[in-house]
């Protein structure tokens, strides 16, 4: 006897020890189901990392001419900012 059968799809991750950790919950009612298994397939590694995405976009940035404040410029405007905070 066939019969519609409710589908519902949570994605999870196969552990290495076989278990099922599911990212979500089902939306059917309670009873008996069956469990089908699908690999998806992982996204590709970047070819670069942050950091040297970053330098990349640094690079990229001065050469059309930006300018980036030093570790001194950057020092002395905290102490700027920590000198008006101490005023009453």
């Amino acid at each position: 006897m066939a019969m519609n059968a409710a589908r519902d799809v949570v994605e999870g991750t196969l552990k290495p020890d076989g278990s099922l950790e599911l990212a979500g919950r089902f939306r059917l009612p309670p009873g008996r189901v069956r469990v089908t298994v699908e690999a998806l397939a992982e996204p590709a590694p970047s070819a670069v990392d942050w950091f040297g995405h970053l330098r990349k976009a640094r690079s990229e940035r001065e050469a059309a001419g930006a300018r980036f404040r030093t570790g001194d410029e950057i020092d002395a405007e905290v102490d700027a900012m920590r000198d008006e905070w101490d005023r009453p």
